[in-house]
C-alpha cells in the first residue's frame, strides 16, 4: 500500500508541475504578445506621424529601430496598388515604406498573396526588352516577345531587372527600375535602387509578399494623404 501510495503521490506532484509549466508558458505568451501589441501600436503611430507631413509619397520612410531587429524570419512586404507604395513590416510593426511603380492599366500588377520564389542579382526579362540591329541602333524601344519577332540580323535585349525578386512564374516581380509616382510597368513591382537594395539583402525565399489596394497594416490607422 505505501509503494502505491507513494506512486500516487509521484504521479500527483507530476501531473502538478506540468500544469505549472503549462500555466507559465501561456502567462509568458500572453506577455510577448502584449509586448508585441503595443511595440506595433507605437511603430504604427511613428508612421502617421511622418506621413502627416508634406511631400512623403516621393520618400521613404525608415524606422531605425525597428528595421534593426529585421530578419529574414520575422519580414513581410504589402504593396498598396492604390497608393503605389510599399510597405516592409517586421513582427508586424512598420519598418519601412516606400514608393513603388506597378503595372500600367494594359499590362496590370495582379493582386494576391505571394511569396518570394528566386532571387537573382543580375536578371533580364526575357518577355519584355527591346531590339536592336547589328550596329546597336534600336527597331523597337518597348518590344513583347510574344508579339514582336526581330528582323533578319537584329535581336532582342531583355530589359534590365537588377535585384530581381520573383513572385511567379509568369514573369511578376520585385527589382530597381524607374518610379515615377504612378503605374509604369509591364506588370512588376519597380523599386527605387537603395530600396531594392536592402531588400534583396533582408528577404528570403519564401518571404511573404501581399499585392492588394490597400495596405493591410494601415486599414485601422488610416493615415491622411498628401
Amino acid at each position: 500500500m505505501a509503494h502505491v501510495a507513494g506512486l500516487f503521490t509521484r504521479g500527483v506532484l507530476l501531473v502538478s508541475a506540468t500544469a505549472v509549466f503549462s500555466s507559465c508558458a501561456v502567462l509568458e505568451r500572453r506577455a510577448e504578445e502584449k509586448r508585441l501589441e503595443a511595440a506595433r501600436a507605437e511603430a504604427l503611430a511613428a508612421h502617421s506621424a511622418w506621413r502627416s507631413g508634406h511631400g512623403w509619397k516621393s520618400k521613404t520612410y525608415r524606422n531605425e529601430p525597428v528595421l534593426a531587429a529585421a530578419t529574414p524570419e520575422n519580414c513581410r512586404v504589402e504593396i498598396a496598388l492604390s497608393e503605389q507604395r510599399g510597405l516592409l513590416l517586421v513582427d508586424g510593426q512598420i519598418a519601412m515604406d516606400f514608393p513603388v511603380a506597378t503595372g500600367k492599366s494594359s499590362h496590370p500588377t495582379p493582386p494576391g498573396e505571394y511569396t518570394v520564389l528566386g532571387k537573382q542579382k543580375d536578371y533580364s526579362s526575357n518577355l519584355y526588352g527591346k531590339i536592336v540591329d547589328v550596329t546597336g541602333t534600336v527597331l523597337v524601344s518597348d518590344a513583347d516577345t510574344t508579339r514582336d519577332v526581330p528582323a533578319e540580323g537584329a535581336t532582342f535585349e531583355g530589359a534590365k531587372m537588377p535585384y530581381w525578386m520573383r513572385l511567379t512564374n509568369t514573369g511578376v516581380g520585385m527589382h530597381v527600375g524607374y518610379v515615377p509616382g504612378h503605374p509604369a510597368s509591364h506588370g512588376c513591382i519597380r523599386l527605387k535602387r537603395e530600396t531594392a537594395v536592402f531588400l534583396f539583402g533582408l528577404l528570403k525565399i519564401g518571404t511573404p509578399v501581399v499585392v492588394a489596394d490597400h495596405a493591410a497594416a494601415l486599414e485601422d490607422d488610416g493615415p491622411k494623404t498628401r
